[in-house]
């Protein structure tokens, strides 16, 4: 049985049931650990708990360990909570199901389970509801994941904590135990599950003119009808969602500023309800105006006589083009305190996004206007699949069609079933069959990936039907009996449930597929999975306002002569987003002199983002001079993102002052990658408060790099929730910008991967970022199975080339996995970063959080690292060493879990443990290798023994190092009036050593000893 250790602090032994049982059984605690990161108990009955116990076995249990940070659905838990008990106070179970968040105090290494229950009220002030909780099994399908350890408070008792069975596991004395007990060794597996994915929607808008918002009509406004009902309408009461008071509060920060609201997620997640709503709850004295996304909505501005103006753009991505939101358009109407309400899918809000700089490097950024335009907003995601609160009131609601969607599969989000998204979706999977209508699910798909390109959401019939033929041949083509293509067409329209069909006819005979039906195929593939004929047949029949969409997709799909083919006519016809998006593409193609030639008419045409950019180009090819001119220029034409690459062109001309001066001015207009430079100088100057300050901003500004580091940040100041929650975002905003071809992106989506652990992920990005021509600076070393130590390390080429291979090699051998010497928080099975303090004639090598903390370096500067307040960690042992038939006492002591000593001898570095041969410890302490013989007289009185009744310790010089000793073990100190100290790195920092395992610790070629004499002051 495992339990929580926490329950038998004093106990040895204690009195176990199980329900339908054989009765209450005597069992003896076999196993226990009870630390900061571990908190579990084996137990082991005196005879079976239950019928039938031999037919089970210790090696069917399937141990599971979590990869990655992604959300894991479906996990469950069975105990026996306060919140059960009877009137009479009798115990009952209470099964907690709910969703285990891996990226949740990862520091405290514990598994958060959010359970799915409505929080329970607890029972007193005193008492949680989940009392009683602890010890119970935590279940993912056949994994055993977890033991249930406590309820963090201040989640307000929605969430319960578990201790991650890999810690048991890491546990070299658990696993003995049993061993021991079972027979078998327990062994970990790596949980298998899919990862699930939310994202967002928005629909198309027809033309409106200015109307009260009061008076507007929700289907106008992209609502989705619901199933008819009987005495219902066509449109369900709103169903509060859980981001509606953030929208309310974005709203009317806006009523005084104008801007930008922007709220992105799947199609018919109930974004544009959602959105509609607020709108109708904060701005019912407003108008507003819903335009078409065909027209030209330049002179809107213009068109307003009035003030109190919000302007509604569902599915932005429709209106980002020269002739629509435009970033000098959104400039106009926010200074005119205009409000913008726009949605959009998350697959186009991915391709848009991630346009970022470069890690350290503002100048090589190439943006274009609709990234711009994205970024500019106040961006707030919905999540497709409804929370418990969500769904709690939802089920006060009478309507019939809600509770049929509560009752629904839970894998969709109760707007989806009320829209008929996963109906219509079944529908069109489903007729790929003999008998079926395998033509008309062709048709489909056809139109639906045409749709997924960004063309449009009104298709020629003409295209979808040349290029349906393709689709039909890979469901299985004559062997399926297709259909006639009239009949196709017939049941490609026809409507489910009285809501939608899978194709919706549209003006001129041109079709539109049901919008979730394409979000639900760009959530399974990726746009490079599209086939060659339908990006050849987008060429053919795009409109112009959907140009720069195409080549963005395309773009996205690795298509890059269909983005630049996309883009042609725009350019050639001097549209300045034509300009201004080629060049990009070309600049990214590397072909800068082609980038120059668009980016230069954009500018003289008066963009200055092209001005930007080609002070990027500059940078990028060494011309510094030209960098400061255009970037001065569009600074002082109004681009604020320019700011930070001119601080790095001055800095790279030597003038530091200059740069910072500009740094400054940047941070204080809010620009990110200005603010991450200002706290990096603020940082070295010791200037904590407003470094801290500053890369804040840059964190908060989707900077990844920046929020990796306040993430390390936030860990020194203790804060680990807060550091989750930027190591959470950091990963995710580097992976988006990875997805979208940044090349950083992809680097710190690496660098992050590796630093939580994820060491097959880490190795993905990093080998996209080379594929790209990344030129990356660290490696990742894999120790040799078996061997002891560091399983894997983080190190740079600088440190490469002063050590070699093989003293890395032995620096992973001689320190562990113990705490970060930065932030004190657990290293755990992240990659460390080792950093090397160069002190001319002999170095420290320590161990850091991989980019939180620390990024790997050789620091040969005056300026030393600091370690932790607690000091690097040690490991002692008291025991009795056999010497010639006789038992001498011995401390044993692992000084340095998280350092190793390096010497330099002949201008080459030699690595030793803190304590190990040609160390300066071992000189200054009179250590010499054991391997040489036992010495058993003190060479000095710079190292004193004492002892105590349960304990002997022993000072030498500014160290102090003690362990639990039995009464023999004191006896024989006493006897001898002094013991043997002997040092080792092969000590493991993770439980006692047997007796097999000491023996190898004194055989290691590293282990130094000297005989400590008692102290004249301790007690005998």
């Amino acid at each position: 049985m495992i339990t929580s250790a926490h329950l038998f602090e004093e106990s040895r032994v204690a009195n176990i049931a199980v329900p339908g049982g054989l009765g209450v059984h005597e069992c003896r605690i076999i196993w226990r650990r009870h630390d900061e990161t571990c908190d579990a108990a084996l137990l082991e009955a005196s005879s079976d708990l239950i019928h039938g116990a031999s037919d089970y076995s210790v090696e069917a249990i399937r141990w599971g360990k979590i990869s990655g940070i992604s959300a894991l659905n479906g996990c469950e838990a069975i105990g026996y909570p306060q919140i059960s008990l009877s009137e009479k106070g009798e115990p009952d179970t209470e099964q907690i199901v709910g969703t285990v968040k891996p990226g949740s105090s990862i520091f405290r290494g514990r598994y958060v389970l959010d359970n799915t229950h409505s929080v329970p009220a607890p029972r007193n002030a005193v008492q949680s509801p989940w009392q009683g909780m602890s010890g119970a099994a935590l279940f993912f399908d056949e994994y055993l994941i977890g033991i249930i350890s406590g309820d963090p408070t201040q989640w307000g008792n929605s969430r319960v904590e578990a201790i991650p069975v890999a810690t048991l596991l890491d546990d070299a004395d658990f696993c003995d135990a049993v061993q021991r007990s079972a027979g078998s060794r327990p062994r970990m597996l790596e949980v298998e599950r899919q990862r699930s994915q939310s994202d967002d929607i928005a629909d198309d808008s027809p033309l409106f003119p200015w109307q009260p918002v009061s008076e507007t009509d929700p289907i106008a406004f992209g609502i989705h009808r619901v199933p008819s009902s009987p005495d219902f309408p066509d449109i369900v009461e709103y169903l509060p969602r859980s981001i509606d008071s953030h929208l309310d509060a974005i709203l009317q920060s806006l009523e005084e500023t104008g801007g930008m609201l922007l709220l992105t997620g799947d199609s018919a997640s109930g974004k544009s309800r959602a959105l509609y709503e607020s709108m109708r709850r904060n701005l019912a004295n407003w108008e507003v105006c819903n335009p078409d996304p065909d027209i030209d909505i330049t002179n809107l501005p213009t068109s307003a006589r009035r003030e109190r103006k919000a302007v509604w753009l569902d599915d932005l991505h429709s209106y980002l083009h020269a002739t629509g939101l435009t970033p000098a358009l959104l400039d106009s109407l926010t200074n005119s305190n205009f409000i913008i309400l726009a949605t959009l899918r998350t697959e186009f809000y991915d391709h848009y996004a991630g346009e970022k700089g470069s890690l350290r490097d503002a100048g090589p950024r190439i943006p274009s206007s609709p990234g711009r335009v994205i970024r500019a907003a106040h961006h707030v995601a919905l999540e497709r699949i409804w929370d418990e609160h969500e769904r709690e009131f939802a089920a006060r609601s009478s309507d019939p069609r809600v509770s049929d969607a509560l009752n629904s599969d839970r894998a969709y989000g109760l707007a989806e079933y009320l829209a008929a998204g996963p109906q219509v979706l079944r529908a069109w999977k489903s007729a790929s069959r003999v008998n079926g209508n395998p033509r008309g699910a062709a048709l489909v798909a056809a139109a639906v990936d045409l749709a997924r390109t960004g063309v449009g959401t009104s298709i020629p019939s003409s295209s979808i039907e040349r290029l349906h033929e393709r689709y039909l041949a890979n469901a299985g083509g004559p062997a399926l009996r297709p259909e006639e293509l009239d009949e196709a067409w017939q049941w490609a329209g026809e409507i489910i449930l009285g809501v939608t069909s899978p194709l919706i006819p549209s003006t001129h005979g041109t079709w539109k597929p049901f919008d979730y039906l394409v979000s639900n195929s760009a959530r399974e593939s990726h746009p490079r999975d599209i086939p060659d004929e339908i990006w050849n047949e987008v060429l053919q029949i795009v409109d112009d306002s959907r140009r720069i969409l195409v080549s963005n997709v395309a773009k996205f799909a690795g298509k890059l002569d269909t983005a630049k083919s996309a883009l042609l006519p725009l350019a050639e016809a001097d549209v300045l987003d034509g300009l201004v998006n080629l060049g990009a593409v070309l600049a990214f193609e590397k072909d800068y002199a082609g980038a120059r030639n668009f980016f230069s008419r954009a500018s003289t045409l008066g963009d200055t983002t092209a001005t930007h950019n080609l002070g990027s180009l500059a940078y990028i090819q060494g011309d510094l001079e030209q960098a400061r001119a255009w970037y001065t220029s569009a600074i002082e034409n109004g681009e604020k993102q320019s700011i930070a690459a001119l601080g790095l062109v001055h800095e790279k001309l030597g003038d530091q002052e200059g740069a910072i001066a500009i740094w400054r001015r940047g941070t204080e207009a809010g620009d990110p990658t200005s603010a991450f430079h200002y706290s990096e100088w603020l940082g070295s100057k010791w200037q904590s408060d407003e470094a801290k300050q500053a890369l804040k901003v840059a964190a908060d500004g989707d900077v990844p790099f920046a929020a990796l580091s306040y993430a390390g940040l936030l860990l020194k100041k203790h804060d680990h929730v807060t550091a989750n929650s930027y190591l959470t975002k950091a990963y995710e905003t580097a992976q988006k910008q990875g997805y979208l071809g940044d090349t950083v992106g992809c680097l710190i989506a690496g660098v992050t991967a590796y630093a939580m652990g994820d060491m097959t992920a880490g190795r993905e990005w990093w080998n996209v970022a080379e594929e790209r021509g990344a030129d990356i600076e660290w490696l990742v070393y894999e120790a040799e199975p078996l061997s002891p130590g560091l399983s894997h390390l983080a190190i740079n080429r600088d440190i490469f080339e002063r050590l070699g291979e093989e003293q890395v090699r032995l620096i992973m051998q001689l320190v562990w996995a113990g705490d970060c010497l930065d932030c004190g928080y657990p290293l755990r099975d992240g990659v460390p970063a080792l950093y090397i303090d160069d002190n001319y004639n002999w170095g420290a090598a320590k161990l850091f959080h991989f980019g939180l903390c620390r990024f790997p370096r050789w620091n040969d500067s005056a300026l030393q690292t600091f370690s932790k307040d607690v000091g690097i960690s040690w490991k002692s042992l008291a025991l009795g060493i056999p010497i010639e038939q006789e038992l001498v006492p011995a401390l044993l002591v692992n000084p340095s879990i998280e350092a190793a000593h390096l010497v330099l001898e002949d201008n080459a570095w030699f690595a030793t443990s803190e304590c190990g041969p040609r160390s300066a410890s071992s000189k200054h302490l009179g250590l010499t290798p054991l391997w040489q013989g036992v010495p058993l007289e003190a060479p000095d009185n710079h190292v004193a023994a004492f002892v105590a009744d349960g304990e002997i310790a022993v000072q030498a010089l500014v160290n102090a190092w003690s362990a639990p000793a039995d009464d023999r073990v004191v006896s024989l100190v006493r006897q001898y009036g002094g013991l043997l100290l002997i040092t080792s790195s092969a000590f493991a920092p993770r439980g006692d050593p047997d007796e097999e395992e000491v023996q190898m610790v004194l055989q290691s070629w590293d282990t130094m000893a000297r005989w400590v004499t008692l102290h004249p002051s301790a007690g005998t």
